[in-house]
């Protein structure tokens, strides 16, 4: 009967989609044609360059033929310029805001139309159906949830969809949540942030439970790295891999780990341009080089996002798919998030999840480089917690021995109005 259900609900989905003006399935095909089968060519950028040189002002003079002619934007250059980037073709009035408050906490805001809206999911189908979700599954979406923008609780049981809102997520929240999986027998998806699938691995490590007793078809990570400890647990407990999305709520996805990419990331090539550029210049990065991540969205005509620096920091990997797709090796976080050694280099933040996961003492913490060689680790453990040294050895064969690594002890690490706990600040970029 359980099962039933999810099918039911697949069906009307799709039923009610092909009513739609613009159909999901349509753009659906599209993108699997690109990225699976390799039969059909990206959308046109020369189409997207002339309409932005045609229609809206921040854009009109550059060369609407070479995309290396137009400059590269982000957040800061977007914010004090919002209507240079609206196109004329459209009224404000008929388009969709979006509005993100990102790493900082600074409120971002970007426009999208239909077709953009439509595009976006068909990607979301796209990308969620690689690793086991189909529409009609149930989703435990584990995110910041603030109350003024939700939908009514009847919206949410017509998508299937269980928000969990991660801002005091706690035990028994866990606990209800787990309960709700095993006792109502329907196939689900998971989607979160990293760090709230942290705290539910860490309450069922304490708990004793050796697996969940439901139905879990995919797991998908978003907007923070995944580190192994959460990779390792959520398999364990789910019985399902964790893939790692890459993407932002003003263009979309952008890539995604999927099944066969081992820890590479497949580049959304069917919606988007992908650029990385060295990280204090425009120029382009070399191979195995990190880099800015710089897109252009193909599909945003209501507001053209061309050459958009993400703030994101990423290695293009040399080795494309059979259909020619491309990945990303690895993509680090935010350039405000780049970790140095003493002697200026930088080093992977990964260093920070390879260290960490072992000291399950620790409930949160956060590494700060206060300066070229000084650091602290802000822990909040439990009382019985004494591995200073060790941790402090860890670190400095990472950042040098001449580091000035020191150990600060909190009650709780704040989160971001995002919802999101930041795990690594560098006060020197910042």
């Amino acid at each position: 009967m359980a099962e039933l259900k999810n099918i039911l609900r697949n069906r009307l989905f799709w039923t009610l989609d092909a009513f739609r003006e613009i159909p999901v399935r349509k753009d659906l095909l599209d993108v699997s044609q690109i990225l699976n089968q390799g039969v059909s060519p990206p959308p046109s950028l020369d189409t997207l360059l002339s309409h932005a040189v045609a229609t809206t002002s921040f854009y009109k003079g550059a060369q609407p033929y070479h995309l290396d002619s137009f400059p590269v934007i982000n957040k800061s250059i977007i914010r004090e310029n919002v209507k240079g980037f609206v196109s004329s073709k459209y009224l404000e009035k008929d388009l969709i805001p979006v509005i993100t408050s990102g790493s900082t906490g600074t409120p971002f805001k970007v426009f999208h139309h239909q077709r953009k809206k439509t595009r976006n999911t068909a990607d979301t189908l796209y990308f969620a159906g690689l690793v086991g979700f189909k529409p009609g599954h149930r989703l435990a979406y584990l995110k910041i949830w603030a109350k003024e923008k939700m939908a009514s609780p009847f919206q949410y049981w017509i998508k299937n969809v269980i928000p969990v809102d991660v801002i005091h997520l706690n035990d028994e929240q866990i606990e209800g949540l787990i309960r709700t999986m095993e006792e109502d027998r329907l196939t689900y998806g998971i989607l979160g942030y990293v760090s709230a699938m942290e705290l539910v691995c860490r309450y069922l490590d304490r708990s004793g439970k050796e697996k969940v007793d439901a139905s879990v078809n995919s797991i998908i990570s978003m907007s923070e790295s995944l580190n192994d400890y959460v990779r390792v647990g959520m398999e364990k407990y789910f019985g399902s891999k964790v893939y790692s999305r890459y993407s932002n709520l003003e263009n979309g996805i952008i890539a995604q780990q999927v099944p066969g990419s081992e820890h590479r990331f497949l580049i959304n090539t069917a919606s988007y341009i992908v650029e990385t550029l060295r990280i204090n210049d425009d120029k382009p990065s070399e191979p195995h080089e990190a880099g800015r991540i710089v897109i252009t969205d193909l599909f945003n005509f209501a507001m053209p996002m061309i050459r958009y620096d993400t703030g994101d920091i990423g290695i293009l990997s040399p080795r494309t798919g059979e259909q020619g797709n491309r990945y990303f090796e690895s993509i680090e976080g935010r350039k405000m998030d780049m970790l140095y050694d003493t002697r200026g280099n930088i080093v992977s933040s990964y260093i920070m999840y390879k260290n960490m996961w072992k000291y399950t003492e620790i409930k949160q913490y956060q590494l700060i480089q206060k300066g070229k060689d000084r650091y602290v680790l802000k822990i909040n453990a439990d009382p019985d917690y004494n591995r200073d040294c060790r941790i402090i050895e860890e670190f400095k064969l990472y950042l040098g021995f001449d580091a000035d690594f020191s150990i600060d002890y909190v009650t709780e690490i704040p989160l971001l109005s995002s919802g999101k706990r930041r795990k690594l600040i560098n006060e020197m970029i910042e």
